[in-house]
């Protein structure tokens, strides 16, 4: 039965403060416990797992529903949370929908990260009431928790049903499960997905991910932005996907490989705040896949180095990529080859970094880092001294390193 049978008596006077004491052990830690809560929801429901963007979502919904109960709380201790279900609940719903996922995956990963939270309420509780009230205390939690989880469950059930019709009947739709086959490399006869998609499969193909750095941008920019590049680099009108509503996907296609130096330069000219990743320029039906995968990696390389570069290609993160596979190994292999460089001054780095990419040449890397050629020469000597062994003869593996801690941000 739920709580709405039973009535909702408000609590006494020092019940109240002991549950506002209780809220804020509750959230104390929020970030580990939007962590713990939505590796539940994931896990239960593998269909919301394996695509960062949705997982992103699905986190962002996960902070957002257990921010708004809290907030209730700290308002007015032990009242009804009145069902005002947040947008980035109702955002992550649209997404499953366009992604073809059934709504129940939804719903049974929310039960698993509300089962999470009503086990942190409850440990919560024990840490900070008087024993004699934890068992009140954790009771009211619990049918709190339960009554909103079903309230917003509901409303959010609701919505989806009055839009239902509009996300799943449309071309968008029937345009993304066609890609999702196509990147699941599930069978698909290439002249189905080309009538499907409205897009030439056979060309070479050169995937984006465009996301924006800020959650108030302006509606439809991702996919204004996406042609503006099509455009300023020659192309014909890429295909274009929204994947999630902070996240698109496109495919620039063309009759040979792109230089992404275009891209680069069309980037620089795009709407500030906007960020993008490519992959590697590849044909046909297998490239249009592969591309995708590169750009979704060299994304997750970005994102792990915030304000450092609006556009990632896939060629300049590929060592960074692999790296992630066993970032212990690449750590140690950073700390070996570096030495005392890797925690020096962020300019040398970048200034040995940029030198051993321009093979050597002192004039070209002050033009690039827009510095003076006597200072780029002063940095080399410094860094040089910092490296626990001569760069000559590992101009390789000192590359290597300084791209791997580039790339990480600077963590190790």
């Amino acid at each position: 039965m739920s709580t709405s049978a039973l009535g909702w008596e408000p609590p006494s006077t020092p019940l109240s403060g002991f549950i506002t004491a209780t809220v804020e052990g509750f959230v104390a830690n929020l970030d580990r416990l939007v962590d713990e809560m939505t590796t539940a929801a994931i896990t239960a429901a593998p269909a919301l797992a394996g695509d960062a963007a949705l997982e992103e979502s699905v986190r962002a919904s996960v902070r957002a529903m257990t921010l708004r109960w809290v907030d209730a709380q700290r308002r007015r201790p032990g009242g009804r949370v009145p069902v005002d279900v947040p947008p980035a609940a109702l955002d992550v719903a649209r997404d499953l929908i366009r992604h073809g996922v059934d709504f129940q995956q939804l719903l049974t990963g929310y039960r698993c990260a509300e089962n999470v939270g009503c086990r942190r309420w409850l440990l919560a509780a024990a840490g900070a009431v008087p024993p004699q009230e934890v068992a009140a205390v954790a009771d009211f939690g619990l049918r709190s928790i339960n009554d909103w989880v079903d309230a917003a469950l509901a409303s959010i059930d609701r919505q989806i049903e009055r839009e239902r019709d509009d996300l799943m009947g449309g071309v968008l739709t029937r345009r993304l499960e066609t890609v999702t086959l196509i990147i699941d490399g599930a069978p698909i006869r290439e002249d189905v997905a080309r009538e499907r998609l409205a897009y030439d499969l056979s060309a070479w193909h050169t995937g984006m991910v465009l996301w924006s750095a800020t959650e108030d941008h302006e509606q439809g920019l991702l996919e204004k932005t996406a042609r503006h590049v099509a455009l300023e680099a020659g192309l014909r009108p890429p295909l274009i996907l929204p994947a999630t509503t902070a996240t698109t996907w496109a495919w620039l296609s063309g009759d040979h490989r792109l230089d992404v130096r275009l891209l680069r330069e069309a980037m620089a000219k795009a709407p500030e705040g906007v960020l993008a990743t490519t992959g590697s320029s590849r044909p046909h039906m297998t490239g249009f896949r592969r591309t995708h995968r590169e750009a979704v990696a060299a994304r997750r390389v970005a994102e792990r180095n915030p304000g450092r570069e609006r556009f990632t290609a896939y060629d300049d993160v590929r060592i960074a990529v692999l790296a992630s596979q066993d970032e212990e190994t690449a750590a140690q292999f950073v700390s070996d080859t570096l030495g005392e460089l890797a925690d020096a001054d962020t300019d040398l780095r970048e200034t040995l970094r940029v030198y051993l990419q321009e093979d050597g040449n002192t004039a070209r890397t002050a033009a690039r880092l827009f510095t003076h050629r006597n200072t780029v020469l002063n940095r080399l000597e410094r860094a040089q001294r910092l490296l626990p062994q001569p760069l000559s003869g590992r101009h390789l593996s000192v590359g290597l390193a300084l791209e791997l801690v580039h790339w990480s941000g600077g963590r190790r």
